[in-house]
Parts: C-alpha cells; structure tokens; sequence
C-alpha cells in the first residue's frame, strides 16, 4: 500500500522514474498545467535528473493556455516561473479558434493532446509525461466501471502508452508516460507543502457537471466502502495484466499459418472455423483488430457493435451457407464458410486527398503508410484509384488473383496533376516514378504489432 508520508528518497525517485523515462532520458516533455498533481510532477522528475546527473535544460515544460477562464495568462505565467527556477525550457500552447458550447471538456482535452503531440514531433521530443495519480487512476476505472467497460476499459491508464492525439494523424512515436499512478494527491500536495511550494487551484474541476467532480465529492462514501486510490489502483494493475494475456492470445492467433492473413493490397483474411472456434472475447479481439487495420477510422468501434457482430457473425457461420456481408468503422465484411474477408468500404463520404513534398510520409486514409522520395522533383497527390483508376491499368500491369475490385479501388494511386504515374502496390510506375521511392505500405504490414492510427483498447 502507498505510504502518504512527503518524502521521496532517492531508491523511491529511481523507481518511479527509471522504467518509464529511461536511463539516460532522453526527448523529454512534461505537461504542466500548474496543479498540485503536475507541479509535483515537475519537482519530482527535477529530483531525479539531479539524482542521475542530468541535464534538466535538456527537459520542455509544456502548458496548454485553453483560453477558457481570464486567469489563464497570469497562471502560465507562474508555471512558466517555477519550471524556469527549476532549470526547465518551457513553452506555451495556446488554444486557439472557435470553443463548442457542449462537450468542452472532452473537446479541450483533445485539443491539449493534438497541440502538445504537434510541439513534441516538431522539437523531436520522444516522451510525453503527464502527471496522473492514484487518484485519477481509481476516478477512471470507476467511470468505467458504471458504464459497464470489460477488461480493457476496466484497466483504466496504462503507465507507458503509444500517445494517440485526437485529429493527429502522424507516426505513432511519441510515448506517453505516466510514472505517478501509485501516487496519491494528498502525498503530492503534502509534499510540495513541506517545501514551502505552493499550486494552482481551478475552481472548475470542482463543478458537479463534470463526473470526476462528483465521484471526488463520493470520496469519503468510497473510502467507507475500502474502494481507496489504493485498492482500484491494485484492482486496474491486475486487470492490465489480463489484458495483456488477452492481447498476447490475439497475437499468437494471427501468427499461427493460414489463420490471419493480411494482403499489402489492404485487404485481411481470416480462417472462419479457426475463427468461430476461439472463445468469444478472442474473436470480438481478432475482429477488432481487422477492422481497425481495414476500415482505417481514428477511434475503435463500440465495443457493443463488435460484440453484436460477432455474434451475428458466429450465428451465420453456424448456419448451411454461412454467407452473410455488413459493414462498421468504413469496413466491409463477407463471410463464407471458409473465411471472413474484410476490406474498405467507400462509404458515403469522399476519399481522402493527401498532398506529398519530396521526402514527405504520412498515413493515407488511415491504413497506408505512402511516402515521396526525396529525389522525386514534384509534389505529388495521394488519393483512391477509384473505378477509372484500375480500369486505366488494365492491360499495364497484372491485376492480383482473389483481391475483391473493391479493394483495389481503394488502393493510394501517385499523381502529378491528373496523371497518374505510380501504384506501388501494383508494381505499376511510369518512367517518372522508377527511379524514386515512392511507396505505399498497408499499416499493418508497417509495424504487425500495432493497429494504425494507434487505437485506445476496447471500451
């Protein structure tokens, strides 16, 4: 159990510290709002960089002015203040633009994630550390817990993570850590008392709209009840390891011959009976993750709309023709009595138009890793073959056996104006393009451990 008395000896700093930030840290960022919890934050990875003999002014503080309250200046003035003392580089991310009159919190809590991702890939910043505690941890695990999440909702935060930034649709390298969530507030509070260092109060984190407000005015209740920080914290750590047995099952399924097999055309195909005989949690797993690669969306699926797919899908296989097709997250799904298929489907909204500098990469619709060589003299436009795109390459090059016409319409075709000149996945390339590097790899086939766009687990 986690002792509240303020003192963090250095054996404590070392091992909150060294598994998540590394040894020596490098590409460090710390997301600094000025609270008790990211002020003691601050003090505490200062601690232990002159524990270890680092160079803090290697380090950004980043605070995100949201814009939202008139204090705001004068409070990123104080934490531009305290991280300077403390040797600190800091930065501040306004919050610019237009603010929605409902949903805000969840609205500025993406913009905060996109604004401090967009700074870190800019500054070549590697680690993103946020200062989650105990307490935040439990809040989590019970706001999850009433919207009745499974095991991987139920986990609640991880304490290392790919950072995945809403409406950042860049590479997946930036970590994001979180080395307190065996912290309490009140330890960190007294902590920072104990210095004679004083915090931040937002008085707004305290309104009864919000739920983590509520749950906190629950805190007395909760505890007469022994669902302490503690105890949730201890239930989500045991809980991320069931997930993660879950995840590695999923893997060794993929891995086994025959059973997932993933086409660089974009298209994935899974064996049914190995499929149908998986238990169910495995096979709403194995879909997830097909149609997380295929349909290429930001945000998973409900976990009520994969669980009733694979229902319905399980139900038709067990049937004499087990025929049957649907479509979710922009992918489409055909099942015969020997396999599922999976593979985009155009949907109502356009496809995608992507504009590449020489040298550039970026993720294409969210399945396609393309990239420009550096040595191409123009830019270039990305966007879907279409149906006259693959009926001009017919006679070019030849056309793969067994991949559905759907899925070559939406393969990336190069194009310089309206010419196009290269498809990589089709070996097709005119003289333009030969002696460039211009390619297009599907997600999965990029990094098979991982989906594409870096997808948060299953509610």
């Amino acid at each position: 159990m986690t002792s509240h008395h303020h003192l963090f000896g250095p054996p404590e700093l070392d091992r909150l510290f060294r598994p998540v930030l590394g040894q020596p840290a490098r590409g460090l960022a710390l997301a600094v709002s000025g609270g008790s919890d990211s002020t003691g934050l601050m003090v505490l990875v200062a601690d232990w960089l002159a524990l270890t003999r680092q160079d803090p002014g290697a380090v950004f503080v980043l605070t995100v002015d949201h814009g939202l309250r008139p204090e705001a200046a004068s409070e990123v003035r104080w934490v531009e203040q305290e991280a300077v003392r403390l040797n600190f580089r800091h930065a501040v991310l306004p919050w610019r633009g237009p603010k929605p009159k409902t949903g805000l919190q969840a609205a500025a809590r993406a913009a905060r994630y996109a604004l401090l991702a967009e700074f870190m890939r800019e500054a070549g910043l590697s680690c993103l550390v946020t200062a989650h505690t105990a307490d935040d941890q439990a809040e989590t695990l019970l706001m999850r817990l009433a919207r009745g999440s499974g095991v991987d909702g139920l986990a609640a935060m991880a304490p290392l993570t790919a950072l995945a930034a809403p409406s950042c649709r860049a590479p997946a390298d930036i970590l994001l850590a979180r080395p307190l969530l065996c912290v309490t507030k009140a330890r960190l509070k007294a902590m920072l008392e104990a210095r004679g260092m004083g915090w931040l109060e937002d008085e707004s984190n305290q309104a009864p709209v919000f739920e983590r407000s509520r749950l906190r005015a629950a805190e007395e209740t909760l505890r007469r009840l022994g669902l302490t920080p503690d105890s949730l914290g201890l239930a989500a750590e045991r809980l991320q390891r069931a997930r993660a047995a879950l995840e590695w099952a999923v893997a060794q399924f993929c891995r086994q011959e025959g059973c997932y097999r993933v086409d660089p055309c974009g298209l994935i195909r899974i064996d049914a009976g190995a499929w149908a005989a998986l238990p169910a949690d495995l096979r709403v797993r194995v879909l997830a993750k097909a149609i997380a690669a295929v349909g290429g969306e930001e945000r998973a699926p409900a976990r009520a709309k994969l669980e009733a797919l694979g229902q319905t899908l399980s139900d038709t296989l067990a049937t004499p023709t087990g025929l049957g097709r649907w479509t979710l997250a922009r992918c489409a799904i055909r099942a015969t009595r020997s396999q599922i298929a999976l593979e985009r489907e155009p949907g109502r909204r356009p496809w995608p138009e992507l504009n590449l500098q020489p040298g550039g990469r970026a993720l294409w619709d969210g399945r396609f890793w393309v990239t420009a060589g550096p040595k191409l003299g123009f830019a270039v436009a990305v966007r879907a073959l279409g149906a006259a795109g693959v009926q001009s390459l017919r006679g070019e090059v030849a056309l793969p056996k067994g991949v559905p016409a759907g899925t070559l319409r939406a393969l990336p075709g190069f194009y310089r104006g309206s010419e196009l000149f290269a498809v990589p996945n089709l070996a097709f390339s005119t003289a333009d393009a030969s002696a460039t590097a211009v390619s297009a790899i599907f997600a999965p086939l990029a990094n098979p451990e991982a989906s594409p766009a870096a997808q948060p687990p299953l509610p």
